[in-house]
């Protein structure tokens, strides 16, 4: 569960089914939010919870291929903390709209094998277009946590000096529905296309996202 250093506002120690949060709901309510997503990575699980931190849904997802908490560009795993949603893009937005341009040009994007891009447990299979789907979801990382983390392993040494903290970190469908449940992407959290449009719902801009 999440650490108590993590949060200077999030003082509650709240028990929800069978996991635990840090969240003041004081908190929320400054912020107007009307829905936390949870990512559970031990559980491969994503949760919708209202104001009163009960459970909407519960979505199956993929996680980064490496296991851990992401520290740098390339590491291929999902960062954990508290984030927001800071971009949203949707193939049922307009046409004409920057929301459905944009993402209809990343799934324009050919991943291959050869550069780490493959299909779940298909190692020399190309993971080619589309592979974010109808919705994508951009979170605000890396927070001020991560770039602490960051920037105290570069200062011992850990990482090399010239090591990039990266981004890009979302919330997304997918072209490999057999890589739900598993660690398959490069450090972003995967839904099947079907359930990342149901999600849409849930999602403004400022959503808080939490990952633990």
């Amino acid at each position: 569960m999440f650490k108590v250093r993590y949060f200077k506002c999030f003082l509650i120690f709240f028990p929800l089914f069978l996991f635990s949060i840090n969240i003041d709901k004081n908190e929320l309510q400054k912020y107007k939010q009307d829905y936390i997503i949870y990512v559970n990575k031990k559980e491969f699980k994503l949760y919708v919870l209202n104001k009163n931190l009960e459970k909407l849904e519960e979505y199956s997802v993929s996680l980064g291929l490496e296991e851990g908490r992401k520290l740098v560009a390339g590491d291929n795993k999902t960062p954990e903390g508290i984030y927001y949603v800071t971009e949203i893009l949707s193939l049922d937005a307009p046409k004409d709209s920057i929301a459905y341009k944009k993402l209809v040009e990343m799934n324009n994007i050919y991943f291959r094998a050869k550069d780490g891009h493959f299909k779940y447990n298909r190692p020399k299979e190309d993971l080619g277009k589309n592979a974010y789907g109808p919705r994508f979801f951009r979170l605000s990382y890396p927070n001020k946590e991560d770039i602490k983390r960051f920037l105290l392993a570069k200062k011992r040494g850990d990482i090399p000096k010239n090591s990039s903290i990266g981004g890009g970190i979302a919330i997304h469908g997918t072209n490999d529905e057999p890589s739900i449940g598993h660690r398959a992407s490069s450090g972003c959290v995967r839904l099947k296309n079907e359930d990342i449009v149901k999600l849409d719902k849930y999602i403004k801009i400022d959503t808080i996202v939490i990952i633990e």
